[in-house]
This record gives structure tokens, sequence and C-alpha cells, in this order.
């Protein structure tokens, strides 16, 4: 392949066509999946309502509309990388509500914010390396639950914060645990609300955290609203980079290109029904009950910026196979970071209503998938350029460059 443009000067053949077939991708990736353009890359997403926030690699928190994709607010102060984001409504003493935001960064710190207003509240300085992941524990009071490329997980007393209003600069948090026991950086996190046979709340909260060696640890809270160990869950071998809850088990995902099902009735050293991915795995979603989908349904997200779509009905199945892709959901030209689960209310555009998922990536932009697309994926209409077989410098050629060479000197 021949080029005029001097950048391509020494460039392989293959190379020119890896950048023919990018710019080809992006074009016909133009309006695949609603997008959303945002000005950085997208690292973590929560939903509220009709309202998405993303940290974002651009050292900021945004809050849009994603039925319109416009953005809202911009909570800017953070010296690195926004890698984690919680919402937290909070009940004053007094009866008022206010909406906290808690935003994790790669400069140590949690900041605490008014969503509404923009306010920040208080900044949170304890981790000595990147913040990876929050919770807001569900508790009265509730309490902070971050984890860290320090290996620490940890737990902050959030109940100064029902006492006084949004804006008060009494709010005095406080860490009232610091937990040592991986031995890696801790990636990820999630709750569970535990239950008994009927279905109701029993008060006890189950937590898992992946870290990057591949271990899950399983985590109890007791009285004294302390964290305390449990179990491992094996079965990685490398970062642990999403984990996601069904009624039946726990999803992991991870970079040794595997998602992982932990189902809640088998022992720690029972075999565990596996995905294998052609390249790492960076999120996930067990899409949930309330979709008008008949087929239980499990997304992941791919360092290969693919969405692929598994029916995993029989993943409990004693001998059963592993899950087959049913779907590629292709789109994104980045990483697909995360995937979350919204139900779309449009008023003015009543056809549009029902449930999506939201996907975020490295390619700065938010897709907005609907059950259809989840279904019968819409084509990413390009033709790659086909790679070509390298030729090496003929004797001639050699000799020209030898000369060439020798000319400089």
């Amino acid at each position: 392949m021949q080029s005029s443009d001097p950048g391509h000067l020494f460039q392989t053949d293959s190379q020119l066509n890896q950048s023919v077939n990018r710019e080809k991708k992006l074009k016909a990736a133009e309006r695949i999946g609603e997008p959303i353009n945002v000005s950085s890359k997208i690292l973590d997403l929560s939903i509220r309502g009709q309202d998405g926030w993303t940290g974002e690699s651009g050292f900021l928190c945004r809050r849009l509309d994603l039925r319109t994709g416009k953005t809202i607010r911009l909570y800017k102060g953070h010296q690195g990388p926004v890698t984690s984001i919680a919402l937290h409504e909070i009940r004053n003493e007094d009866g008022t509500k206010w909406l906290a935001l808690f935003t994790g960064s790669w400069d140590k710190t949690i900041k605490i914010w008014n969503a509404d207003s923009g306010e920040l509240i208080h900044t949170l300085e304890s981790h000595v390396d990147f913040i990876k992941s929050l919770l807001v524990l569900p508790l009265s009071p509730p309490i902070l639950l971050s984890t860290s490329s320090d290996r620490t997980i940890k737990l902050w007393d959030l109940s100064s914060l029902t006492s006084s209003s949004a804006s008060s600069s009494s709010f005095q948090p406080r860490c009232i645990q610091t937990m040592k026991e991986h031995t890696r950086p801790v990636e990820c996190s999630i709750y569970k609300l535990e239950i008994d046979i009927n279905g109701k709340p029993t008060g006890g909260i189950t937590i898992y955290t992946g870290a990057s060696l591949g271990t899950i640890k399983k985590w109890g809270i007791i009285d004294s609203k302390k964290l305390v160990f449990q179990e491992d869950l094996l079965g990685h071998h490398t970062s642990v980079n999403q984990l996601a809850l069904t009624d039946e088990g726990l999803w992991s995902v991870s970079s040794d290109k595997t998602a992982i099902f932990h189902p809640f009735t088998s022992s720690p050293s029972s075999s565990k029904p596996k995905i294998i991915h052609p390249s790492y795995v960076r999120s996930i979603l067990p899409i949930p009950e309330d979709f008008p989908i008949s087929q239980t349904l499990l997304l992941t997200g791919s360092e290969d910026e693919d969405i692929r779509v598994y029916n995993v009905e029989s993943v409990l199945e004693v001998g059963s196979a592993s899950p087959k892709v049913k779907g590629l959901i292709q789109g994104h030209c980045g990483d697909v970071n995360v995937l979350k689960a919204w139900y779309r209310d449009q008023p003015d555009e009543r056809d549009k209503n029902g449930w999506y998922v939201v996907s975020g990536g490295l390619d700065c932009t938010l897709r907005r998938w609907s059950v259809k697309d989840l279904l019968n994926p819409p084509v990413l209409d390009y033709e790659p350029e086909e790679e070509k077989e390298e030729v090496g410098l003929t004797e001639e050629e050699e000799r020209e460059l030898a000369e060439l060479m020798s000319d400089e000197d």
C-alpha cells in the first residue's frame, strides 16, 4: 500500500491497514447504538432515573440526561482520572433528603458532593494509591466502602451526613476500619442484601471484593458494622475486573479472558461454569428479569471492543457445555468498560420508552441498546482491508538502502 503521508514512511503495510480499518470502523459506528459523545474515556457509570453519572479519564465526573445526551453538570476537582462513582440518597434527621455523589480517583482521594447543587462537601484522604471502587452500604446510618491499589478496603462512617445539611462544613467522616487481607490491588466490589426464605430482608449484608491476583473475597458485616472475612472464591488467574449478582450466584469477569459463575449453593472448591473469551473481559451485566425477554441473557464487554450476548439458562445444569455466543453487538471503538440497565421514560417520544442497556467505553462514548438490539444486533457496515503478506526488500532495494545510509554518513 502506497501513502504520501510523511507519518506513514516508517509504518508496515499491516500498520497502515489497521489505521485504515480504524477510520472505517469509526465512520460506520457514528450512529450505532445512539451514541452519546463525551470529552474523555469512560471509566465508570451510575444511573438514577433518567440521568447518568460518568467517571472519566479527563479528571471529572459528568451528569447527563441519558435521553437527550446533554450534559447537566460537571464535577471538577480531582487531579487524576475518576475511576469510580457511587450515589446515595441521604435522609436528614429533620426529614429532608438530598442526593450524595461519591467519586474516587487516581489522585488517591474520594470526594463527596451534593449531586444537585454540585457543591464539594468533603475530600477523604487516607488511601495511598489509586481508588478502584466505591460502595455505599445501605445501613442506618450509611457506610462508605472503598477499595484501592494500595491493597486495602476501608469503611467510612457517614453518620454526620444525616445530621447536617449538604452544605454544612461540620461534616467529619472517619475511617472506622481498614482491611489488609488482599495481597494485590483491590479492583472491584459489590454487596448483596441477605433475605430469608420468604424473600424478606434479614438486615444482613454480604460483600464481595475482587483483586488483581484473581482472588475474590467474601465478607460479612457484623453488628458493630465491621467487615468479617468469610471465604475466598477461586477460579481466576489474574485481575478480576468486575462483579455482578443474580439470585442464583455471583458472576465475575477477568483479564484472564473468562467469565465465571459462582453459585451460592456450591462449595468454594466445586467446579464452576466458565465462559472463555478471545480477549480481556472488562464488564458484565446479567439482564434483569424486568426486561421483556423470555431467555436468561448475560452480556459481557471486552477489550476487543465488542459486547457479547449469551443465553445462560442452562449454566447451572450439571455437565452442561459452556454457553455459546448468541449475539455480537458491535459499535464501540475501544474497550467496553461498563454495562448498565436503564428504563427509558421519554414522554415526548413514547416509542422509545422501555428497557435499555447503556454501555460505556474507552472510545469516549455511551451507547444505548434497546431490547431489539440485544436480540438482533445492528450490523456495523464496513469492509475491513485485508491484511497483505509482508514482503521483504529485494536485493536491489537492499543495495539502494545501503547506499542511502552510506550517503547520510
